[in-house]
Protein backbone atom coordinates (compact mmCIF):
# COMPACT_ATOMS: atom_id res chain seq x y z
CA UNK A 1 0.00 0.00 0.00
CA UNK A 2 1.82 3.55 -1.03
CA UNK A 3 1.16 6.02 0.87
CA UNK A 4 2.73 9.58 1.36
CA UNK A 5 5.09 10.33 4.32
CA UNK A 6 2.55 12.48 5.99
CA UNK A 7 -0.72 10.28 5.58
CA UNK A 8 1.73 7.17 7.21
CA UNK A 9 3.02 10.06 10.20
CA UNK A 10 -0.95 10.14 11.16
CA UNK A 11 -1.31 6.36 10.80
CA UNK A 12 1.24 5.85 13.09
CA UNK A 13 0.62 8.21 15.55
CA UNK A 14 -2.65 6.11 15.73
CA UNK A 15 -0.96 3.03 16.07
CA UNK A 16 1.28 4.51 19.11
CA UNK A 17 -1.89 5.89 20.74
CA UNK A 18 -3.75 1.92 20.15
CA UNK A 19 -1.00 -0.01 21.07
CA UNK A 20 1.93 1.89 22.56
CA UNK A 21 5.05 3.27 21.38
CA UNK A 22 7.07 0.09 22.93
CA UNK A 23 4.58 -2.21 20.82
CA UNK A 24 6.92 -4.39 18.15
CA UNK A 25 6.49 -3.63 14.46
CA UNK A 26 7.60 -5.36 11.08
CA UNK A 27 7.74 -2.55 8.06
CA UNK A 28 9.13 -1.66 5.15
CA UNK A 29 9.11 1.86 3.64
CA UNK A 30 10.73 3.06 0.34
CA UNK A 31 11.08 6.02 -1.22
CA UNK A 32 12.36 8.07 -4.17
CA UNK A 33 15.45 7.93 -2.78
CA UNK A 34 15.65 4.07 -3.27
CA UNK A 35 14.76 4.49 -7.16
CA UNK A 36 18.42 4.83 -8.22
CA UNK A 37 20.38 3.17 -10.35
CA UNK A 38 22.32 0.05 -8.90
CA UNK A 39 25.33 -0.76 -8.64
CA UNK A 40 27.15 2.51 -8.14
CA UNK A 41 24.35 4.65 -7.11
CA UNK A 42 25.07 7.59 -8.74
CA UNK A 43 22.73 8.11 -11.51
CA UNK A 44 19.33 9.59 -9.69
CA UNK A 45 16.19 8.92 -11.67
CA UNK A 46 13.25 11.71 -11.97
CA UNK A 47 11.61 12.60 -9.37
CA UNK A 48 8.24 11.60 -11.74
CA UNK A 49 9.75 8.61 -12.99
CA UNK A 50 10.99 7.35 -8.85
CA UNK A 51 7.22 8.04 -7.65
CA UNK A 52 5.78 6.34 -10.60
CA UNK A 53 7.89 3.20 -9.55
CA UNK A 54 7.13 3.57 -6.38
CA UNK A 55 3.59 3.65 -6.55
CA UNK A 56 3.52 0.34 -8.71
CA UNK A 57 4.37 -1.60 -5.69
CA UNK A 58 1.28 -2.27 -5.20
CA UNK A 59 0.85 -4.23 -7.76
CA UNK A 60 3.02 -7.02 -6.10
CA UNK A 61 0.10 -7.38 -3.50
CA UNK A 62 1.97 -11.26 -3.43
CA UNK A 63 4.87 -9.91 -1.01
CA UNK A 64 1.69 -8.98 1.03
CA UNK A 65 0.05 -12.65 0.87
CA UNK A 66 3.82 -13.96 1.93
CA UNK A 67 3.80 -12.31 5.05
CA UNK A 68 0.41 -12.82 5.69
CA UNK A 69 1.41 -16.80 4.94
CA UNK A 70 4.67 -16.17 7.55
CA UNK A 71 2.69 -15.04 10.09
CA UNK A 72 0.32 -18.02 10.15
CA UNK A 73 2.99 -20.59 9.52
CA UNK A 74 4.72 -19.32 13.02
CA UNK A 75 1.16 -19.35 14.89
CA UNK A 76 0.56 -22.77 13.31
CA UNK A 77 4.65 -23.66 14.87
CA UNK A 78 3.37 -22.33 17.98
CA UNK A 79 0.40 -24.36 18.03
CA UNK A 80 -1.98 -20.85 18.18
CA UNK A 81 -4.13 -21.93 15.02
Amino acid sequence: MTENLSTLLIQVKELIKEQGGDSPVASWIFTKEDVIDYPDNEMKIADDTANTIIESLDDYDHIYTEIFNIIDDELRDRNII
